[in-house]
């Protein structure tokens, strides 16, 4: 087995075993940080189209100016960018 990166930028998880098509390898910090995302935000996705529209746009951001920092609304006011109408 290679190391397969985590595909969000600035993120250096490794031996990540999480791969979804079309977006690429997620580690399970970033899978962790997602989750706790759209719990902490309300987001419910429905279907599987809008559950990979949003992590698609969560492993856009880039993980060190979200991680361990007191800026989360930035976090929100990206997803709020692309969110669907």
């Amino acid at each position: 087995m290679g190391v397969m990166s985590c595909s969000r930028p600035g993120c250096d998880g490794i031996m990540c075993d999480v791969y979804v098509d079309g977006i690429g390898y997620v580690c399970w910090e970033c899978e962790k940080e997602f989750k706790e995302y759209l719990s902490k935000e309300g987001i419910e996705p429905e279907t599987e189209g809008d559950i990979k529209f949003t992590l698609r746009m969560f492993m856009a951001t880039y993980k060190s100016e979200y991680e361990h920092s007191t800026k989360q609304c930035d976090v929100e006011t990206f997803f709020n960018q692309y969110r669907r109408e």
